[in-house]
C-alpha cells in the first residue's frame, strides 16, 4: 500500500518546522526565498498535496466557486458551461456545479445554504424562474459568499448581474420574419415561471404591434416545462383554418419540436412553414432530424467566462461592487426561414 505523505514529512526532508511549511503553503512571500525552496523542492520530491479542506480552514478562503444552474443535463448548457470551464482555468478558482431540476426552488434553496458553510468564496446563480424571488430574503442577510446572478434580476438583492436583452431579442427575431414577407406570424411560448419567456413574448408581441400587425385568434401558444410538448402546440398552429405562414418560437429546443411536427404532418420546413429560434443552441434534443434552425444568438459562452472572472476580481478586490451588464443579441441565418410567396 502506498504511504501517504503528510506535512511532517516534508519538515522533515527539507530540515524545517512545521509552521515553516505550513507558511510556505499558506502565505509564501512571507517566507525567506532560500527556506521556501528547499520546502518546496521536497514538496515536489515527495509528492505532497496540501489538505485544501484544512487550507481553507487557515486562509479563511477555499478558491472555489459555486454554481447553481437549473437541469445541468440540458444540452442548452454546453457553451455556457465551456465559459465557465475556460474562465476558471486562467485563475487560480476552481468551479462545482449544483444542479437544480425544472428551477425546484427548494433545492436551490438547499444548494446556497450548503455553498454558504464555508464551501466556496462566492456563488454563479444562473436562471430566471419567477419563484426564485423567495431565494431574495435569505441571500440578502446571508453574506458570507459573494453571489453574481446570470439572467436574473432580483430587485432587492444587490450583487452582480449579467443579464441578456431579451425582449429586444425576440424582437430581432420577429422583425426579420416581418423582413421576409410573413405576416400571419404565431408564437409558441415557453413555461412561463421563467422571466426570459415573459420577456420573449413581450418581445414579439410588441414588434407585432409596432408593424401595425394583429394577433390572430390562437396565434399564441404556451408549452409546459419540457420542451417536448412545443410538437402539441406547432400541431395546434398547423390545424388552425387559416395557419400561420411562420412561427418564433422561445427557444431553439422548442422550435425542434415545432419542426418535427410540421415535417411529420407532411410540410415543407420552411418552403411551407418558416420556423424562428431563440438561444442558438449547439445541441438539440433526442437527434433533431430538420433543417438547421434560423435563431437568435445569445452569448452564452462569453457570459460563463465573465460571470467567473468577474467574481474572481471582486473576491481578490480588483473590481467595485455591484455591476449589472446587459448583453445583446444577434440573429443568426441558417435553414428554417425563408421569404414567404403566397
Amino acid at each position: 500500500m502506498e504511504k501517504i505523505v503528510t506535512i511532517r514529512d516534508v519538515a522533515n526532508a527539507a530540515g524545517v518546522s512545521l509552521a515553516t511549511v505550513s507558511r510556505v503553503i499558506n502565505s509564501p512571500q512571507s517566507v525567506r526565498d532560500e527556506r521556501r525552496k528547499q520546502v518546496e523542492q521536497a514538496i515536489k520530491d515527495l509528492g505532497y498535496m496540501p489538505n485544501q479542506a484544512a487550507r481553507a480552514l487557515v486562509k479563511r478562503h477555499t478558491e472555489t466557486i459555486g454554481v447553481i444552474v437549473n437541469n445541468l443535463h440540458d444540452p442548452f448548457f454546453h457553451d455556457l458551461i465551456r465559459g465557465f470551464e475556460t474562465g476558471a482555468q486562467q485563475t487560480s478558482y476552481n468551479v462545482i456545479f449544483c444542479s437544480v431540476m425544472n428551477g425546484d426552488v427548494a433545492v436551490k434553496e438547499k444548494y446556497i445554504q450548503y455553498l454558504n458553510k464555508g464551501m466556496v468564496d462566492g456563488v454563479v446563480l444562473y436562471g430566471s424562474y419567477l419563484s426564485d424571488k423567495e431565494l431574495t430574503r435569505y441571500m440578502s442577510y446571508e453574506n458570507a459568499v459573494r453571489y453574481l446572478l446570470i439572467e436574473n434580476d432580483l430587485p432587492n438583492l444587490e450583487c452582480n448581474k449579467l443579464l441578456i436583452d431579451n425582449v429586444g431579442g425576440a424582437r430581432l427575431a420577429t422583425q426579420y420574419l416581418i423582413d421576409h414577407g410573413h405576416t400571419n406570424i404565431a408564437h409558441i411560448c415557453g413555461n412561463l415561471n421563467r422571466r426570459v419567456m415573459i420577456d420573449r413574448f413581450n418581445g414579439f408581441v410588441d414588434c407585432m404591434h409596432s408593424n401595425g400587425l394583429e394577433l390572430r385568434d390562437g396565434s399564441v401558444q404556451y408549452t409546459m416545462a419540457e420542451y417536448s410538448t412545443g410538437y402539441n402546440s406547432m400541431n395546434t398552429l398547423l390545424q388552425q383554418k387559416d395557419r400561420p405562414t411562420a412561427v418564433f418560437c422561445s427557444d431553439d429546443a422548442i422550435a425542434s419540436y415545432a419542426v418535427r411536427a410540421a415535417l411529420n404532418a407532411g410540410l415543407r420546413v420552411p418552403e411551407d412553414i418558416s420556423v424562428m429560434g431563440f438561444d442558438n443552441q449547439a445541441i438539440l434534443p433526442e437527434k433533431y432530424p430538420g433543417p438547421e434552425i434560423t435563431s437568435v444568438e445569445q452569448p452564452l459562452f462569453q457570459i460563463g467566462y465573465d460571470s467567473i472572472r468577474l467574481l474572481v476580481d471582486q473576491l481578490c478586490d480588483r473590481v467595485s461592487f455591484p455591476i449589472k451588464k446587459v448583453y445583446g443579441t444577434r440573429v443568426v441565418e441558417k435553414q428554417s426561414v425563408c421569404f414567404w410567396r403566397p
